[in-house]
């Protein structure tokens, strides 16, 4: 889809009223009239600042790097980001638009050959073939040997971001880019296969930040208040992370304040104590951020914290559970924390990130759903605490089309009926990556233009869009569908020990095998675990569990955003390579 037109800045944000048509004009502006924002702020150990950009130094920084970049490689070639965290990614970033580049952001080498990192970025390499690698020295100094070791890496062109002169600013020229000019490409997390580089262009994020910045609307709008302060621990190559903390601070005119996911990790409080800090705040984080919350923050830790000015925590990235969203609340009300704060969402790569949200200050929308209708695709309610509880994204925005319709057919669904959605609008990207593939290309009978099909499932009910689970993940079995994420949610819930847990669904030639990936704490019998998560899947579910595989807490393979890798999981699992917990003496 071309995209003619451009977007304004929200109202209230300063850089003028003309509407954008690339992210380069849309930095500039806002680095014009506003020079002195405290844009970003990286705080290393997620207590104090170890870094800060200003918009005038964002701005000054990125052309100083297009200027260098420039005559290394023509417009339009790509360019691999690949940056530990901290704020040169946002002036790698940037520095590649400026200089007309095709920015490839990756998740930073570790500085072992071993690691499945590296295996990972030489297969985007593989994919899209940049000339350049840009990184800090730091990280080239210490993964020198893996990059020489490895024949495509060692072939690229290698920058320093932090060691560029701010002084070749001055030789800076605006790139020949427009709004159907490729600004990056968002590879996937590998959760349902082989990553696959989405083409977002200029116009397609700038949609999206619109429509984001539209989607969640709020009362203190009205009162002409800026957008709060984004606390953010997602990884600037993950899509969420890349919008939410590198582009919409500059569209939203807001500060952003980020720290590694790994201090998030290893000590959930750390972001909600930063959230408290800062005081009215916005972030985001998928499902199991709040889950770890939940598990891992101690009474004593609460007490200290203040959430009354978390104004909307968007939930999203994977499916959004019930039972966590109600967790979270018991939890952290005392602390201050308002349900109406719990914004849903929907979103994908494939149309920049956001779909669909729900409205900000009315919390979740839930409803609940006869199970065994569900696996054959038909919605019917029941009252609590019966059935299914699923939770709303949202309504869908008049600026993007959605649709659901039957995935053999390509008939559009009735309300309550369960099918495929399609989504079509401005924000969805022009294609894969050198990869063509008919995702981006569907027709509806009856519908203008071509769809997005984007393998997940859903239904419509009341004005909100539900999304039940991804297509291609679907475990059959006796003829009815059941999506892995809800068999999960019984499975954790099964015993005090169960940390995390993956199902997956294994063919093995006759029918398709239910296996439970189980992380559990080590001082348990495993096999009384096993036991419980085995019949709680066949009391919720009707299912049979042919494998329950202990594993030790942290085995499971995540992205970076902490987001389950199925395919890898699936993987492991096939090859043999996961380690079962033995059973107690």
């Amino acid at each position: 889809m071309h995209i003619r037109d451009g977007v304004r800045l929200p109202k209230g944000v300063a850089g003028g009223r003309r509407k954008f048509t690339t992210l380069v004009e849309l930095c500039t502006a806002r680095a014009a009239a506003e020079p002195e924002l405290r844009a970003y702020s990286f705080y290393a150990d997620g207590r104090t600042e170890w870094d800060a950009l200003t918009l005038a130094d964002l701005d000054r920084r990125a052309r100083a790097l297009a200027a260098h970049l420039t005559p290394l490689a023509q417009p339009g070639a790509r360019a691999l980001l690949c940056f530990e965290p901290g704020l040169e990614f946002h002036i790698a970033f940037f520095g590649c638009l400026y200089a007309g580049l095709i920015a490839v952001p990756v998740a930073p080498l570790d500085g072992t050959r071993s690691s499945v990192k590296v295996s990972r970025v030489e297969s985007i390499l593989a994919s899209c073939r940049p000339a350049l690698l840009l990184s800090t020295g730091l990280t080239f100094a210490k993964c020198l040997e893996v990059v020489e070791e490895s024949p495509a890496l060692a072939g690229l062109v290698r920058i320093a971001v932090d060691e560029i002169d701010p002084a070749e600013a001055d030789r800076w020229t605006p790139p020949s880019i427009g709004i159907n000019t490729p600004a990056y490409l968002q590879y996937s997390s590998g959760s349902t296969g082989e990553p696959k580089g989405v083409t977002l262009t200029h116009g397609n994020v700038l949609h999206n930040l619109a429509l984001i910045h539209d989607n969640l609307y709020r009362p203190a709008d009205e009162e002409g208040l800026p957008r709060p302060t984004s606390v953010s621990w997602l990884p600037s190559h993950y899509n969420m992370g890349l919008i939410g903390g590198v582009i919409d601070p500059l569209y939203a005119g807001r500060s952003a304040l980020l720290f590694p996911a790994g201090v998030f990790v290893r000590s959930p409080v750390s972001w909600l104590r930063l959230i408290s800090q800062v005081g009215r705040a916005d972030s985001c984080a998928p499902n199991f951020a709040l889950d770890l919350c939940v598990r891992r923050v101690a009474e004593v830790q609460l007490a200290g914290l203040d959430l009354s000015g978390w104004e909307m925590a968007l939930i999203g990235g994977e499916p959004v559970r019930a039972h966590t969203l109600d967790r979270f609340c018991e939890v952290f009300a005392p602390a201050g924390f308002r349900r109406g704060a719990l914004v849903p969402g929907y979103g994908l790569a494939e149309a920049t990130v956001m779909v669909t949200s729900a409205v900000v200050g009315e919390g979740p929308v839930t409803l609940r759903c006869d199970a065994g209708e569900l696996t054959r695709g038909r919605v019917r309610p029941v009252d609590p605490p019966g059935g299914r509880q699923l939770v709303s994204c949202g309504p869908v925005s008049p600026s993007i089309t959605v649709v659901v319709a039957d995935q053999d057919t390509a008939q559009e669904c009735a309300e309550g009926e369960v099918g495929e959605i399609f989504v079509q609008g401005q924000s969805v990207g022009t294609g894969y990556w050198n990869r063509p593939d008919e995702v981006f290309h569907a027709e509806l009978p009856g519908r203008r233009g071509s769809f997005l099909r984007t393998g997940d499932t859903g239904f419509r009910w009341d004005g909100e869009l539900f999304v039940t689970g991804r297509a291609k993940e679907v475990i059959i079995v006796a003829g009815a569908n059941h999506h892995p994420h809800d068999l999960e949610t019984t499975a954790e819930t099964a015993h005090r020990a169960v940390l995390g847990c993956c199902v997956l669904g294994i063919e093995d030639g006759q029918r398709e095998q239910v296996v439970v990936l189980v992380e559990a704490v080590g001082d348990v019998d495993p096999e009384a675990v096993e036991m419980a998560v085995r019949r709680a899947v066949h009391t919720g579910h009707g299912v049979r569990v042919d494998d329950v595989l202990m594993l030790a807490p942290g085995t499971l393979p995540r992205s970076g955003s902490g987001k389950l890798l199925r395919a890898g999981c699936r993987e492991a699992y096939q090859a043999g390579a996961l380690r079962r917990q033995a059973p107690r003496a």
